[in-house]
């Protein structure tokens, strides 16, 4: 088969970006999600792969696109890069870059700083997702996925807080 030139167009280049990303996660298929709303919050199936979007359509997002342990999660525009393609595993876990959406030392307290830390199977790294409000839910600390700050900005740090059922904790998913 020849090559064919891929045009240098942003949108383009985004859409290779998210096609390229949802292949090697081994996903034939992925719900991409752009932008805000209501959506059925239906457990996702292992290996389903995609953007998580939240407060201000923005994306949940890895720190500098840094694989390291203890990398902060935070909120970023959604550009379509490996920094924010995440997989949803049975569990509900979500994984990125080979590693887990955790919170760190598996912290149960308001305020305590969600991060990116080596899979490893405990509470601190498994989620439910809320069929009334689309709330990400640590099965560790109760506690919900929370934009600090009631904030949308670039750069916003994700952490957890008491569920609310306000916008900066609504999650759509993979």
């Amino acid at each position: 088969m020849p090559l064919t030139k891929i045009s240098s167009s942003p949108r383009r280049r985004w859409i290779v970006t998210v096609i390229a990303t949802v292949m090697a996660a081994g996903a034939l298929t992925a719900a991409v999600t752009i932008g805000t709303g209501t959506a059925a919050a239906a457990a996702p199936s292992a290996g389903r792969a995609g953007l998580m979007t939240g407060f201000g359509g923005k994306c949940v997002d890895i720190q500098g696109a840094n694989p390291a342990n203890n990398t902060p999660i935070q909120l970023f525009t959604c550009n379509g890069t490996v920094a924010q393609a995440w997989t949803a595993s049975a569990g509900i876990t979500f994984s990125a870059m080979g590693k887990c959406l955790d919170v760190t030392a598996a912290g149960i307290t308001n305020g305590t700083r969600v991060q990116l830390f080596d899979c490893n199977g405990t509470a601190a790294q498994t989620w439910t997702h809320s069929a009334n409000n689309n709330g990400l839910i640590n099965t560790n600390s109760g506690k919900c996925l929370d934009a600090t700050g009631n904030s949308s900005a670039d750069g916003t740090p994700l952490q957890i807080w008491t569920c609310t059922g306000a916008d900066n904790q609504a999650w759509l998913i993979p």
